[in-house]
């Protein structure tokens, strides 16, 4: 007895089978500044990426903004990782690059040589990823107009701990003179200007010898000092802060006298 189409697709489909074989999902690609977030684990908002030629003839990338972009977290644990410098464990580029044409690292390297990178800061990549796997990974040069740090007035706000890892000490909120707030990290490099020639002491506290004539703090602190006394404040603060919204890093902050 033959089977109609239509009785065929129910027995294919009662039987569990498929008339056709499934498409695997398209791999996406998002470009930006990836964080690290535990082990074999990092966070990325996609940004616009514009290939450009900077002022030493490297190829590398314009970022901006995409609205509505959301931050995402992805295992990159068994990715292929490509880095721009000439061996996988340098510290540094040397003004050695390893580039394509299109401005991607060409070394090859391993997800612990991107572990490696992460525990020097938050680096600007190429990632191409399925769900919540990154496929492959490419670090590209964070050249001048990759994005250029900002300087401005606000009030910042302690919102916890950073995540996993050397190079993370922790996240705020920020809101700019006349802007809107925003989320930015800090790491182990920033940088805390005191009032106080104490790092540890609470905001404000007295005396206030170390301001400048403008009221702006002076006596240099690092990111640890951060952490202990913005986990002590209750409400936001008026700082001057230095950083790069894209990378979504904050690299320094000035504690303000406003008498």
């Amino acid at each position: 007895m033959r089977l109609s189409a239509a009785a065929a697709v129910a027995v294919l489909v009662a039987t569990g089978l498929s008339a056709a074989p499934a498409q695997a999902a398209s791999p996406k690609v998002a470009y930006g500044w990836a964080w690290p977030d535990g082990k074999g684990k990092l966070r990325i908002v996609p940004r616009a990426a514009k290939l450009y030629t900077a002022y030493n003839g490297i190829k590398t990338y314009r970022l901006k903004a995409v609205a509505g972009a959301k931050e995402m977290r992805l295992d990159y644990s068994s990715a292929s990782f490509y880095r721009i410098s000439s061996t996988c464990a340098a510290r540094d580029i040397g003004g050695k690059f390893a580039v394509s044409a299109k401005g991607l690292g060409t070394t090859k390297c391993a997800p612990r040589d991107l572990a490696f990178v992460f525990d020097l800061g938050p680096t600007p990549v190429r990632v191409v990823y399925n769900g919540t796997k990154a496929v492959g990974i490419h670090q590209f040069w964070a050249g001048p107009a990759t994005e250029r740090p900002i300087t401005a007035f606000g009030m910042l706000r302690y919102r916890g701990d950073g995540t996993p890892g050397p190079s993370i000490s922790g996240i705020v909120t920020f809101t700019p003179e006349g802007g809107r707030p925003m989320t930015l990290r800090y790491d182990e490099w920033a940088g805390f200007h005191r009032i106080a020639a104490a790092c540890g002491s609470d905001w404000l506290s007295a005396p206030l010898d170390a301001a400048d004539k403008d009221g702006l703090g002076s006596y240099a602190c690092g990111a640890r000092h951060i952490t202990a006394v913005f986990k002590r404040l209750k409400q936001p603060v008026y700082v001057k802060l230095k950083y790069t919204p894209l990378a979504g890093l904050m690299s320094e902050v000035w504690e303000v006298s406003r008498d």
